[in-house]
């Protein structure tokens, strides 16, 4: 450890090695005297190609170089220390003679810090040394800081990088598991713990159980149940705050988890939470390197929570709308049904029959990039709106027993018609929605037939809407496979035979394809959910083919 008296008795640090290379041995004799008396550690050389051998092993902090040496001369000698990157940060003092100033400007393009002129005083030589070592160490800090700046910036990115995609991300999830799986992800990665759990609110509102976890054994995490105020997850979600433990302590305490899953530290309990709802709790614990959760690490953590809550928030009552619109469509369309009971479980069979063709449909090339899972989704939900505009039709003939005359079966018709204007009415004040058009398009042109001689309409082919064309043939196909009272069921093989008889008439040749691959999947369907009648059979009789 070196001290040097600076001009006012005060003591620096120097703690620095200096190599002299000058071939004058009584000068670098003289020089070493003064520099251990004034505490650094000297070595001389008395040629470049000498110190250029010991360079490596001495490690020095600072170089004085003679200009004129035996051999290889100083500028040279520079120019070598400093092109080697384990050297090039050295402070290099030439000594040049007055005369030489040609080469103290070539001294210091090729490395050199600073220059003495000989004959010097060897207090200047010492203060310049002096100076070159503060400023070769304030140099390695600003390097060294600049390295953990770097390092910090290139962490924080990378942490960011994460948190964008996460974000990115949350906005393509589809489901609850999706968010929840997201949540986790981004959560070990950001922070490196190996045990993340999220925790639900039940039904109930009052208790939490386990919806997610990695590093929790399955059977422990399926019996989680934590009470509101209970524990730390438990008083987390009845406070909305973050609870953060870096020792094991009596609050750590969580027995009902039967396992010591969550008692281990560094932990963090963070609320799952909006301004609308108390959702759940996220909890970290098992950090790989087990020392406390940064004030980054928990920023991010709440960050990630807050995010996640509101992709929760938002995904649960979209789940909740889209039930709402089911029963909504379903009830709905059973006000048409109700009006005549033999038909209990028409709509159901219909709307399975529907997700059955169309999942069918997606894995051909004519439909490929049509048939969507968005537009199966929607036409399961869809279907039952096919007969709503029935709910105009007079009961004296929605109900009618026998044939219907020209007149009546020309106000049977009209259903389509009512259907289209009830739901356009809808969509006028809804805006466009995928779905009602949807249930229009179905109402109003289920059917038209592919060969035009359909009503209301006449149109043909593809002209007619895609889930119009679909719903036509499961709902003939119900309708053939169905008892009526005026009619006995036909069986499914026959039913079958009948709708490959009409491809290219009634229905569209490609549907019904794609039907024949699924049929023993409708007759299924058909089978679980026959309609229940009365022991007495329907009266035998001709109907023609109406409505």
């Amino acid at each position: 450890m070196a001290h040097l008296e600076n001009g006012n008795g005060r003591s620096d640090r120097a703690d620095a090695r200096v190599l002299l290379v000058d071939d004058d041995e009584k000068l670098t004799f003289i020089l070493c005297a003064h520099l251990k008396r004034a505490g650094f550690e000297p070595l001389a050389c008395g040629s470049a190609e000498e110190a250029l051998a010991q360079i490596g092993e001495f490690k020095p902090d600072v170089v004085v170089m003679d200009h004129t040496l035996p051999g290889m001369d100083g500028i040279e000698a520079i120019r070598l220390i400093m092109s080697n990157p384990d050297t090039s940060d050295l402070a290099i003092i030439m000594l040049t003679a007055r005369s030489d100033t040609e080469n103290v400007v070539l001294a210091l393009e090729v490395g050199a810090q600073e220059y003495v002129v000989k004959p010097f005083e060897v207090s200047e030589l010492l203060a310049r040394i002096q100076s070159a070592h503060r400023l070769r160490e304030a140099q390695l800090q600003l390097h060294k800081l600049n390295g953990k700046l770097s390092q910090t910036v290139e962490h924080r990115t990378r942490r960011l990088r994460v948190l964008y995609n996460f974000t990115r991300d949350l906005n393509e999830a589809a489901t609850q598991d999706a968010i929840l799986d997201l949540v986790v992800d981004t959560v070990k990665k950001v922070t490196g713990c190996k045990r993340v759990s999220i925790l639900l609110k039940n039904n109930d509102g009052q208790s939490l159980a386990c919806a997610k976890a990695i590093g929790i054994p399955e059977d422990v995490a399926s019996t989680i149940s934590v009470g509101s105020g209970e524990g730390i997850a438990g008083k987390v979600f009845e406070s909305g705050r973050t609870y953060i433990a870096s020792t094991v302590s009596d609050a750590c305490d969580e027995r009902r988890y039967n396992s010591d899953s969550f008692i281990s530290t560094p932990l963090i309990a963070a609320s799952l939470m909006t301004q609308q709802e108390r959702l759940g709790v996220l909890s970290i614990t098992d950090k790989g390197d087990q020392n406390p959760f940064t004030p980054d690490e928990i920023e991010c953590i709440r960050s990630i929570a807050d995010s996640g809550a509101i992709a929760l928030n938002n995904q649960i009552h979209y789940e909740r709308l889209q039930r709402s619109v089911n029963a909504l469509l379903l009830t709905v369309g059973q006000l048409a049904e109700y009006r005549d009971n033999e038909t209990s479980n028409h709509l159901n069979r219909v709307s399975q029959y529907a997700r059955i063709l169309a999942i069918e449909m997606q894995h051909t090339p004519e439909f490929e990039g049509i048939v969507t899972d968005e537009f199966v989704d929607h036409l399961h939900r869809a279907a039952p709106m096919h007969d709503i505009g029935k709910v105009g039709v007079p009961d004296v003939i929605l109900c009618k027993p026998d044939k219907l005359t020209e007149e009546e079966f020309a106000q049977m018709k009209e259903h389509c018609r009512i259907g289209r204007d009830v739901l356009q009415s809808a969509i006028a004040q809804t805006g466009p929605v995928p779905i009602l058009q949807m249930c229009l398009d179905i109402a109003y042109c289920h059917h038209e037939r592919y060969n035009g001689s359909g009503y209301p309409r006449g149109i043909s082919g593809t002209d007619i809407p895609l889930a119009a064309r679909v719903i036509a043939l499961v709902d003939a196909y119900d309708a053939i496979t169905s008892r009526r009272r005026y009619k006995p069921a036909i069986p499914h093989d026959r039913a079958v035979t009948i709708i490959r008889e009409e491809r290219g008439k009634h229905f569209d040749p490609a549907i019904v394809d794609q039907f024949l691959h699924c049929e023993a999947e409708f007759n299924r369907v058909r089978e679980e959910y026959v309609d229940e009648w009365p022991d007495d059979e329907p009266a035998p009789m001709k109907i023609a083919t109406q409505a």
